[in-house]
């Protein structure tokens, strides 16, 4: 895996889930809230694991002390909740743009003891779960707004961002 490639593929996935929030922000914060019977529960809460669990890579592949997952309840709001989406945001393009072809062959160590998982993987190996686990989450997100709140979504598929890119070149 190159180092294009793994900023490529993150750059999409932040693409789409900007179009993910322009659906979210029609929702009233009740309705962001509002517990449903799927996967996280509400929308806020989907998008918060998000958030966390894609801090919480960051942070092994960094080798750095892991802190608490980030909690549901410090964000009572879409603006809340999207303002530290986009400081994340922000922090984790900069993780990826700062590796190398070597950085991401790094063989990581990393543990999930609620699991009893101790394993290793290659960083770029880690990335990608991370990318792919954000699109499971955008997926649940669309259907919760589609079939829950009646909000018309949009295409997310990476074809379109990588049209869109290629065209504004």
């Amino acid at each position: 895996m190159r180092p294009n490639e793994i900023r490529t593929v993150f750059e999409y996935n932040y693409w789409a889930f900007e179009k993910v929030w322009d659906c979210v922000l029609k929702l009233s914060d009740a309705q962001f809230t509002e517990e449903l019977d799927y996967s996280r529960g509400s929308i806020r809460n989907q998008v918060i694991h998000m958030m966390s669990a894609t801090q919480r890579w960051i942070i092994r592949m960094n080798g750095s002390l892991m802190g608490p997952r980030l909690a549901f309840e410090d964000y009572a709001t879409r603006a809340a909740t999207k303002a530290k989406w986009d400081e994340l945001h922000v922090e984790a393009l900069d993780y990826v743009k700062s590796l190398s072809e070597a950085d991401l062959d790094v063989e990581v160590h990393w543990q999930l003891p609620d699991r009893g998982l101790d394993a290793r993987n290659t960083r770029w190996e880690i990335l990608l779960h991370v990318a792919n686990h954000a699109t499971d989450h955008r997926a649940q997100i669309l259907a919760m707004l589609n079939q829950h709140f009646g909000i018309e979504t949009m295409e997310q598929d990476m074809l379109f961002y990588l049209l869109e890119r290629n065209n504004q070149s």
